[in-house]
């Protein structure tokens, strides 16, 4: 498979004060009856994370509407790592917004499902302080929290040898058109012989959205992994998060492949993402098709590469994906005073075969 970016790229970059320097893919495209719609990332250093919503005709051309009022002044805590008895806390300062917002919910990480003629239509998974909690929403704008939130506790993975609790926080969703069921790729941990904690590939499956099984590891990161990594010039390799989706008889996903550089003594850790094309067969063995990452690191997207949730299938696979142009870790070490030039914006490119 050939992956080509298209021209237009940037689609998407912060324009406004709730996306601060980050406007980004973590989230989703759906394709309804009245064009295309993004739900997407932002993030603003002392408040928290927005999921904003941004929509077009022809897919390249997007505009955010602000549809709804915006005010916040009480930063929020998304729990990634907790260094003895203290998480971990991206904020640097505080700062307030006041203003009208093209922001439908303040989940981290969503997904969202599109599904016509459902009295809900729109389905949200995302990460919260408490877990992974989901909303609904009629019309797409006015998201409504489920009652029974969270749907998956906030999961904990301590490791006693570095003193850290690392918490679950990435978990991109689809629907298994051939199994009929609602699959949620979860983060869990795993720590290795050297002791250190790795990021795996696990799930939870639903078939109603909200009643969800205990997620299990499907994935460890290998020592095939570690050599492609050291290959590079990096010290290992962990899975960021996995993003299948449906082909044929079969599952093609997204791999987000970490080649870490080093952990940050009070933080996570330090390297860089890039998208590698993943294949099974019943969508619990998963293999990397190859070495190679099918979106390279460079230029806009020279630090790190994340995709929406799921792709648009047509005459080709149409994939929408952010691009970081610093590594991971960087604002954590570098704090919200970092060059100006740093931030994540959002294009698209075309798989076919």
């Amino acid at each position: 498979m050939r992956f080509r970016e298209h021209e237009a790229n940037p689609l998407i970059v912060p324009e406004y004060p709730w996306e601060g320097r980050h406007t980004y893919l973590y989230g989703s495209v759906v394709e309804t009856e009245h064009g295309l719609r993004m739900y997407y990332q932002s993030c603003v250093d002392g408040i928290g994370f927005f999921v904003c919503l941004a929509e077009s005709e022809d897919g390249l051309r997007w505009s955010k509407p602000l549809l709804r009022p915006l005010k916040e002044s009480v930063p929020k805590l998304y729990p990634t790592v907790a260094v003895g008895d203290r998480v971990r806390d991206f904020h640097h300062r505080t700062e307030n917004l006041t203003c009208m917002s093209n922001v439908v919910l303040d989940y981290h990480i969503p997904s969202v499902l599109y599904s016509p003629g459902e009295d809900y239509p729109y389905k949200l998974f995302g990460y919260t302080r408490r877990g992974y909690c989901v909303a609904f929403s009629r019309d797409g704008v006015v998201f409504e929290e489920y009652r029974g939130n969270p749907v998956i506790p906030l999961l904990k993975f301590p490791n006693r040898k570095t003193g850290k609790t690392w918490f679950s926080d990435v978990a991109p969703v689809f629907y298994d058109r051939k199994q009929k069921l609602y699959r949620a790729m979860v983060k869990t941990y795993k720590i290795d012989r050297e002791g250190r904690t790795r990021r795996c590939v696990g799930m939870s499956t639903s078939r109603d959205f909200v009643s969800w099984t205990e997620p299990r590891t499907l994935w460890v990161p290998s020592e095939e992994e570690d050599r492609v990594a050291r290959e590079r010039g990096y010290r290992w390799a962990d899975f960021y998060g996995l993003c299948p989706f449906n082909y044929g008889n079969h599952y093609l996903g997204f791999l987000w492949l970490f080649l870490i550089e080093s952990e940050i003594p009070e933080g996570t850790h330090r390297g860089n993402v890039e998208v590698h094309l993943a294949f099974s067969k019943d969508c619990v063995r998963w293999e990397r098709i190859s070495h190679e990452p099918l979106i390279p690191l460079r230029d806009w997207h020279s630090g790190a590469v994340f995709t929406a949730n799921q792709p648009l299938m047509g005459s080709s696979i149409r994939v929408y994906f952010s691009g970081f142009n610093f590594p991971h870790g960087f604002f954590e070490e570098a704090g919200p005073d970092a060059d100006p030039g740093y931030r994540a914006v959002i294009g698209v490119g075309d798989l076919s075969v």
